[in-house]
């Protein structure tokens, strides 16, 4: 499997490359969000008093990527990475969870590595999500998975895309 990055400067061209994804057949299994917890709050429009982002994102496509994606980043129980204001959600959610138990130093950077990301594109991201982008990664099951999901992400409001 190989993975497949992007950063997005906007939560609607986010969930434009995911209603794509869905589209071609890529689960939201495969798919992880990473933002800061400000970019969480003013993106998705956070209320610590209501549920109502949560709920109209988990139906906005009846279980979908976007429901699934874009729902878990609106709700509490994302991984919350202390120290880094980090939400995470999807498959990098495993390999960023270290990071909430000590090891901050590494911050964002040092868990993207940990996840096969190269160390130039960490740095680019760890920049791109701290100034609030959203950041998207893709876990391809095939090559021609991969190929298509590239495709996608040059069509949508993709940055620094890396296969």
């Amino acid at each position: 499997m190989s993975t497949i990055t992007a950063t997005f400067k906007t939560r609607t061209a986010a969930e434009d490359a995911l209603e794509q994804l869905e589209a071609a057949g890529i689960m939201h299994d495969q798919i992880s969000l990473v933002v800061t917890d400000s970019t969480r709050g003013k993106n998705f429009n956070i209320d610590t008093h209501s549920k109502a982002d949560e709920g109209a994102a988990g139906g906005a496509t009846a279980g979908g990527i976007i429901g699934a994606a874009l729902g878990a980043v609106a709700a509490a129980g994302v991984i919350v990475v202390p120290g880094l204001n980090l939400v995470v959600t999807g498959a990098l959610a495993g390999s960023l969870a270290g990071l909430a138990t000590g090891a901050v130093t590494g911050g964002l950077l040092g868990g993207l590595i940990g996840a096969g990301v190269t160390e130039h594109e960490a740095k680019l991201y760890e920049k791109e999500v701290r100034d609030g982008a959203i950041l998207l990664a893709v876990q391809a099951k095939s090559s021609d998975q991969k190929t298509i999901i590239k495709d996608i992400l040059k069509r949508t409001d993709a940055y620094n895309l890396a296969a």
